[in-house]
């Protein structure tokens, strides 16, 4: 085998363990709660469509859903949950 044969290889299994980690992640979180925080941690729509066995329009449709909301709730005055001001 080839070093590049050697790093696809490596880099196959890797992107398996990162979606295995996502599901585990959101296993019981719904595709509107699941999907914000996929995109935040870096997947595209079509990843989150396969952890969550759904398809990307689904997701972009919850994305989109979500970002209203966030803005819809700043615009009111009220906090936004993050990450950070969960804990």
């Amino acid at each position: 085998m080839t070093d590049k044969t050697h790093l696809d290889e490596v880099n196959r299994k890797l992107d398996i363990l990162l979606k295995l980690m996502a599901y585990q992640t959101v296993q019981k979180m719904t595709l509107s709660e699941g999907a914000p925080l996929l995109r935040r941690l870096g997947f595209n729509s079509a990843e989150i469509a396969e952890i969550y066995d759904s398809t990307s329009n689904a997701v972009n449709v919850r994305l989109a859903e979500a970002k209203k909301k966030k803005k819809d709730k700043q615009q009111k005055g009220g906090k936004v949950d993050t990450p950070s001001s969960q804990a």
